[in-house]
């Protein structure tokens, strides 16, 4: 069984990757202190300890542990430079009767969605699918739907304040860098072989984007392709969101993100290379055989980003390595004569 979202290469080549911080929490919360991830688990203890208990447990109630749905609204579809306000808005401006309806998806003893219903084979198999509704949050349903979604964007906003905050410009580094990579396979291979790199199990038959579920169902409105959301959060299989009528969304764990918590010692140059440009340069020199910022040569190896930075600019002078900006970054990478002096 699968989803199944039509459309053909001409669509599919319009797709777009976006950043979600609201992605990062929810991914986070969703495997709280069992992440295989370990800056995942330090996020989630950072706001276990510093997060109001309530906020916590309601967020917790939201992204359950033990099963595989969470309310859509929780992370909305991001334009590019979404910001966390930003998304925290959208979740709070949540209109009531899609809070209703997310909220029935998941939760035994809420309405049947017909629509839903089908996806899983019947009614009765449906409902065995769903989750009891948790006690804070059946309380805070109680409410009514506005309550919901502005404490779901309270909850949302002190996690990643609290937690995720202070290392986003890293991780915000790395899922650009990945959005560059991807980018690039699009203008080398075209966009089948970016879909297909994203994760195991997504295919393309020809027809449109399928993806491997315990239920069978058909996306018809994705008319501007697709939003590819990498997360450094994420696990397991490509995670799929698709609310009509807005761009279906397709989330996945982008390249190296053992560089958020692993650093590594750059590698040792040739001594007559170290002796002609210096030994910092010349290990520079050397990992800039494909483009990267100054951020991430900080962040990855044992240097600070003004060391960096001041090296850089040097053997940008002296023709060995060219500049160039793409976005908000700006990239290094070895030129012709760079290679040449490294014998490549």
């Amino acid at each position: 069984m699968a989803i199944h979202i039509t459309m053909t290469t001409d669509v599919l080549a319009r797709s777009r990757f976006v950043v979600s911080p609201a992605h990062e929490v929810v991914s986070t919360v969703r495997l709280r202190r069992t992440h295989p991830a370990p800056h995942a688990r330090t996020w989630y203890e950072r706001a276990a300890g510093r997060m109001d208990g309530y906020l916590l447990a309601v967020l917790e109630a939201l992204v359950p542990d033990d099963h595989d749905y969470s309310p859509d609204f929780l992370a909305p579809p991001p334009e590019p430079g979404t910001t966390i306000q930003q998304q925290v808005t959208q979740i709070a401006g949540t209109p009531p009767e899609v809070v209703d309806y997310h909220l029935d998806i998941g939760l035994r003893g809420r309405d049947v969605r017909p629509d839903v219903a089908v996806l899983h084979g019947g009614a009765e198999r449906y409902e065995r699918w769903r989750r009891p509704v948790p006690t804070v949050l059946a309380d805070l349903v109680a409410r009514g739907p506005a309550t919901v979604a502005r404490t779901a964007a309270d909850a949302v906003q002190a996690f990643f304040e609290g937690s995720i905050s202070a290392d986003w410009p890293d991780a915000a580094a790395l899922l650009a860098e990945d959005v560059r990579r991807r980018g690039d396979l699009v203008t080398r291979r075209g966009a089948v072989a970016a879909l297909t790199s994203l994760g195991p199990g997504l295919s393309w038959d020809g027809d449109g984007v399928s993806l491997p579920r315990p239920y069978e169902g058909t996306v018809g409105w994705a008319r501007e392709g697709l939003l590819f959301v990498p997360v450094t959060a994420h696990h397991g299989p490509v995670r799929f969101t698709a609310e009509e009528p807005y761009t279906p969304m397709l989330a996945y764990r982008p390249d190296g993100i053992a560089r958020l918590w692993e650093r590594a010692d750059p590698p040792d140059p040739a001594p007559a290379l170290a002796e002609l440009v210096g030994s910092t340069r010349a290990q520079l020199l050397t990992v800039l055989d494909e483009p990267r910022s100054t951020r991430e040569l900080s962040r990855r190896y044992h240097w600070s980003e003004p060391t960096v930075s001041y090296h850089l600019k040097v053997l940008e002078r002296s023709g060995l390595v060219a500049a160039e900006r793409r976005g908000r970054l700006v990239l290094y990478q070895q030129t012709s004569l760079g290679s040449r002096l490294l014998g490549r």
